[in-house]
């Protein structure tokens, strides 16, 4: 019997070079150098070559074991090349370069496709333009190449390109993985949810149980459909959806609706893989049986969806006869209350030679989301949206944009049935768990356009408005003739972004507004490999500088550029604090009135940065904690620190914070964090701290 996977086409960019690698040997003679450890080195090649030969799953095991015996001879040419190939086909990709790299220097013809592959794995670290280098090389070298790994650096040259353009501009938008409660070190892919956005159910390739059967060529388990229930704050432990939907072989969700009772499910085992429904009863799900729309054929439906007015279906196919190639997306439309239309492929504006998959209807339905390893893709799959226009033609597709994708897999875009703003993916990107992870998105809004200026304008002779995004137009006022200035007006402002506690580098948004004009004049992004960001700003002056990152407390710091500084660039690094339970953050600039608990309005800032933190992440709650210095009554610090926290409270409420999110406590001098033996020891335990109680 057949078990078509749905997502073997995900693995086809990756699982193409595998099949295609070249026979590298590590030789005994070769790669010992002394007696002391090279038996127990050899051994770990040994093992690693079993694991090697596997592929799969199994390249993750092959390289604990070549790391193992690289640790005895780190300059062995086949054993660098071996651990790059092994990184580069399991969840390591961005860290296989310098491997290859090695390899290359050490030995230039090391692999046939060694190129290739370094080529492959500097896309992925985000080298674009030495992975074009690297790919053209091969190209022009002359090693014996398939047809299909030709076909396969050309490609990936242009997914650099692409790249290079797209990461040149960065959406407003916040990611964060969905977390452990739900993904796993497994694929977990094709989300969809409840009308009320409050059940989750997805396929995952984990194992059943201990022991489970493998009868995939990609070492993998076959997928079953879980669910989760969001409740607490927190999505709960996946359960498997239920025993009829539920076999050896493969079942995907793919669709469900409004209802909640009809579950449209893709099955691996039926045809070459068919469209299957599942109906809700006395609580529980029945047995799939065929789709009564006309979809399935005798090639495979990958994936479906409904649109919003219940008029129109599109769904995935490899049929061959009307297809563009590859994977291609197909419509049907209602005709009356029984009859659908024949199947219409979408179109070349949308389809592509290579393949189409997991396609969703917006909200209003004018709007058709899906991924393509085609177009203007980064690398592997990325998410494009078409819009449709008032003849009911599909527009051309457009790639969503950075860091939505990546040079990694992106697929199964799904809105919030319940919030515009948010949206789910997945992704195998760094930050998953393994393998494909679900994630969650937040659309941030769009920064204030800037104020018109009263007449007579009050603006310098050069005034600089962002009009979008990173685009800066500088706008010139006549005046009269001055002198050529020594240095430019413009000022490089760059720097690093990090964490707190590790150190370790904090992909970030950066934006930077000028106070005098109240307008965002600058925007970055920090780099994932080292954390560094780099924009110009258009003179010498006073920002603000707002940096936000998923999973991270936002940070705004007032910055001066002065007038009298004379270099080019201004270097300033930030750290960035993690979200975590138990989290303490001391709120500056939280002044009262002398000796009570009324906020002055110079404190109302910080706490409006406090009120977006809440905002933009609905399910945190906190305690807001005061505190005092040692002098004076232990029992009136107690009580004043207790009415601070209180007021600061309800200073949030007022700004519409559901209090059930709050709670207050005073302690009073039992929690310095300074001296009180001077001044400003006394001073910074002054304070009024925000602790993190749910997340």
């Amino acid at each position: 019997m057949k078990q078509f996977l749905m997502v073997i086409s995900v693995l086809i960019l990756i699982t193409g070079s595998v099949n295609a690698q070249s026979d590298v040997t590590v030789k005994k003679s070769e790669f010992k150098t002394i007696d002391d450890g090279f038996k127990v080195a050899w051994k770990h090649i040994d093992e690693g070559d079993k694991f090697y030969s596997e592929g799969g799953i199994f390249f993750a095991k092959a390289l604990e074991e070549y790391i193992m015996a690289n640790s005895y001879n780190n300059a062995n040419p086949e054993l660098n090349y071996k651990i790059g190939a092994s990184m580069l086909f399991s969840d390591r990709k961005e860290k296989a370069a310098p491997y290859l790299l090695k390899a290359l220097e050490l030995k230039n013809d090391v692999a046939a496709d060694a190129l290739l592959l370094a080529g492959l794995a500097l896309m992925y670290s985000g080298e674009f333009d030495t992975a074009t280098e690297k790919l053209n090389v091969y190209l022009d070298s002359e090693h014996r190449k398939s047809e299909e790994n030709i076909l396969k650096a050309r490609k990936i040259i242009d997914e650099c390109a692409s790249a290079k353009e797209i990461t040149g501009d960065t959406l407003g938008i916040m990611i964060e993985n969905l977390g452990s409660a739900v993904n796993s070190d497994a694929d977990d892919y094709s989300e969809v949810f409840s009308s009320d956005g409050l059940k989750i159910y997805f396929a995952s390739r984990k194992g059943l149980q201990p022991g489970s059967r493998n009868f995939y060529p990609d070492t993998k388990f076959d997928e079953n459909i879980y669910v989760s229930e969001f409740a607490g704050g927190n999505w709960s432990v996946p359960l498997l959806a239920g025993p009829k939907i539920t076999s050896k072989l493969c079942e995907t969700p793919l669709f469900i609706s409004r209802s909640g009772e009809v579950l449209y499910i893709y099955t691996g085992y039926k045809g070459n893989g068919d469209l299957q429904v599942s109906e809700m009863k006395k609580g529980a799900w029945g047995p799939p049986s065929p789709e009564s729309f006309g979809i399935n054929s005798s090639y495979s439906e990958t994936s479906f969806c409904i649109s919003p007015g219940g008029d129109e279906i599109a769904f995935v196919s490899d049929r061959p006869k009307k297809g563009q190639g590859g994977k291609d997306i197909y419509i049907i439309k209602k005709l009356n209350s029984r009859k659908w239309s024949k199947p219409e492929n979408i179109g070349p504006a949308v389809n592509t030679p290579y393949d189409e998959e997991s396609v969703s209807y917006s909200f209003s339905g004018d709007t058709l989301w899906f991924s393509s390893t085609g177009h203007n893709t980064m690398g592997g799959f990325d998410i494009f949206f078409s819009v449709k226009d008032s003849s009911g033609t599909w527009g051309e597709a457009i790639n969503a944009g950075y860091p939505l994708n990546t040079v990694w897999d992106e697929l199964f875009y799904r809105h919030s049935p319940v919030d515009d703003s948010l949206f789910y993916f997945v992704s195998d990107r760094p930050g998953s768990y393994g393998g494909l992870d679900i994630f969650a998105g937040r659309i941030l809004p769009p920064p204030p356009p800037p104020s018109a200026p009263e007449e007579p304008p009050l603006i310098p002779s050069k005034d600089t408005i962002v009009v979008r995004d990173t685009i800066v137009v500088v706008k010139e006022i006549p005046k009269e003739p001055v002198a050529v200035q020594s240095r430019p007006s413009t000022v490089i402002f760059t720097g690093k972004i990090s964490d707190s506690e590790s150190g370790e580098p904090v992909p970030a948004r950066i934006e930077i507004t000028d106070v005098n004009i109240d307008a965002i004049v600058g925007t970055a992004a920090s780099s994932v490999d080292d954390g560094i960001f780099r924009t110009e700003l258009p003179g010498r002056k006073v920002y603000i500088v707002d940096i936000k990152s998923a999973g991270y407390l936002p940070v705004t710091k007032k910055i001066s550029i002065s007038e009298s500084f004379e270099g080019e660039a201004f270097n300033l690094d930030f750290t960035m604090d993690k979200v975590t339970v138990g989290k303490k953050v001391v709120l500056n600039n939280i002044l009262f009135e002398l000796g009570k608990a009324v906020l002055t309005p110079d404190s109302f800032e910080e706490l409006d940065r406090l009120v977006t933190i809440l905002q933009d992440n609905p399910l945190m709650k906190i305690e807001i904690s005061g505190h005092t210095d040692n002098t004076g009554s232990p029992v009136v610090n107690a009580r004043l620190s207790t009415e601070r926290a209180r007021a600061v409270v309800d200073y949030l409420v007022s700004k519409g914070i559901d209090k059930s999110r709050l709670t207050y406590r005073g302690y009073g001098s039992e929690q310095p964090i300074a001296g009180n033996e001077t001044e400003a020891g006394r001073a910074i335990n002054r304070r009024v701290e925000f602790k993190i109680l749910e997340f």
